[in-house]
């Protein structure tokens, strides 16, 4: 008997280990993916803001815009109902479910392709800029192989295989690169070259990721594909379509209405600057929620309590962690984004630190909304989405023509301030979680005095070197307020006996 009770402990412990060096090794393949990703996009927007003009790059923004939209469509948010699902079927479930998802995909891009072809004015209705015949059917090749892409992609993330999704993405980018030389460099077809680049990634890795799911998920010689399963899942996602559609709203319609006030030129110096922006996000927030939802799913499966005491410990430390990474961020931004960017575009480093600010509360409130998404309560998620969207498109079309890119940043942070408070008290009542709020309160007000000095010393006229070296001083300052104050030897310690238990 306790023999067979040590053998327990030691499986127990055993799975325990594998958990925790899961997601260790989760992060750091995502992060590092991530981070590779990041800086293949940063070398290309440098290439692009150095070759072509803004006035492009603000076309490049906008098409851009238009296929995550169409692209959005086409998936239904089939991809998220899958995720949600796919912990709770079996393989065959699984299997049926990936192949009536796929097909559901093709028809919808085929209704797409037949409008847009038959009707080529629209393109120039809802862009308000000029396309030919071969530049829509570009735009939406590559929107259904985005589709396919993304679906391989997370269906690689629900499988727990962070390595092979290193691959897939690394091949993505190093094709990216090689493409975006010969379209640029060597044929030099401008603005197009952006797109073709894509056209030309997405598709190999799209074929890659057929031939792999055909490999682990063999389609069956009857019934491959279920109606019954695309009803089931369409339950989930159908109200996340305009959920999904408002998200994007709230992403891209600055960019739209900047386009209506002040011109195309505008829209491709907001657009760099929002990209910079987006650095925190692309490098922390992503990885860490690619590496955490696996877990999250699990643990809110099997252990609620496990689940809040995950979540609140996110809530606790998140703010304080993502504001150090911000002020690292910031002692070397300015120098780097005069460095990478074309001087045409320098006006977009103005609003890098209040779009990041907003996108880091945005980050926190996708946390929170697991709960709400776990409780398949995905009409609130909507309703949510949409308040927040029209109060971003309201702001914008107010502030926008006083203040140009500065009214449009404004109003994305704003509306990220709205939308995770919504989240956060529907969360609450859905599964409390006893948040430590004093603590976050402090973190942020620290965070804020110190951000604030660093961000208008960039904009100082003193020595590079002395202006970096103040800079670094205030780091190490609020490195030693924040041991101090916030108690960061306890929290640590915390932080490792839950990691041990």
């Amino acid at each position: 008997m306790r023999k067979n009770l040590h053998a327990l402990f030691d499986k127990i412990k055993s799975k325990k280990k594998f958990s925790e060096s899961y997601r260790v090794k989760a992060f750091s393949f995502y992060s590092f993916t991530q981070g590779i990703n990041a800086l293949i996009n940063f070398g290309i927007l440098s290439l692009y803001t150095k070759l072509v003009l803004p006035e492009d790059f603000g076309k490049i923004s906008l098409i851009w815009m238009f296929i995550v939209i169409v692209s959005s469509l086409m998936d239904s948010r089939l991809n998220t109902a899958f995720s949600i699902k796919f912990y709770k079927n079996s393989k065959y479930e699984n299997t049926q479910n990936i192949y009536t998802i796929l097909i559901y995909n093709s028809l919808l891009f085929i209704i797409f392709f037949v409008l847009f072809s038959s009707v080529p004015s629209l393109f120039q209705a809802v862009l308000k800029i000029e396309l030919g015949a071969y530049e829509s059917t570009i735009i939406l090749t590559i929107a259904i192989l985005m589709v396919i892409s993304n679906f391989f992609t997370n269906l690689l993330i629900l499988r727990k295989s962070p390595q092979n999704y290193f691959l897939a993405m690394i091949l993505f980018d190093a094709i990216l690169v090689l493409s975006s030389f010969v379209f640029l460099i060597v044929l030099k077809s401008g603005y197009i070259s952006y797109l073709k680049s894509y056209l030309v990634s997405y598709l190999i890795v799209s074929i890659i990721g057929l031939i792999f799911i055909i490999y682990h998920y063999k389609p069956f010689l009857q019934n491959f594909i279920s109606i019954r399963n695309l009803r089931d899942l369409l339950r989930i996602s159908i109200p996340l379509i305009p959920d999904g559609l408002l998200l994007l709203l709230l992403a891209w319609a600055d960019r739209y209405i900047l386009n209506i006030y002040c011109g195309v030129a505008i829209v491709g110096t907001y657009s760099v600057g929002y990209v910079f922006a987006s650095v925190i996000n692309n490098f922390i927030l992503i990885p860490m929620g690619r590496a955490l939802t696996p877990h999250l799913i699990e643990q809110y499966t099997k252990s609620m309590e496990e689940y809040k005491n995950t979540i609140g410990n996110i809530f606790k430390f998140y703010w304080i962690i993502m504001s150090g990474i911000l002020l690292i961020y910031f002692i070397i931004l300015k120098d780097a984004y005069q460095l990478l960017i074309g001087k045409e575009y320098i006006g977009g480093y103005d609003i890098i630190g209040i779009i990041s600010i907003g996108l880091i509360i945005g980050g926190m409130s996708s946390y929170l909304g697991f709960t709400i998404l776990m409780n398949e309560k995905t009409g609130r998620i909507f309703l949510f989405t949409a308040i927040t969207a029209i109060f971003n498109i309201g702001l914008n079309f107010i502030l926008i023509p006083r203040y140009n890119i500065y009214g449009a940043a404004i109003a994305i942070t704003l509306s990220y301030v709205l939308q995770f408070l919504m989240i956060l008290m529907y969360s609450q009542r859905l599964v409390f979680i006893k948040y430590d709020y004093p603590y976050v309160v402090k973190s942020i007000l620290i965070s804020l005095c110190f951000l604030l000095s660093v961000i208008l010393l960039s904009y100082s006229d003193m020595n590079m070197v002395v202006r970096f070296g103040i800079k670094l001083g205030l780091f190490v300052l609020f490195i030693l307020i924040s041991y101090r104050y916030l108690e960061l030897k306890d929290s640590l310690m915390s932080i490792m006996k839950n990691v041990k238990t």
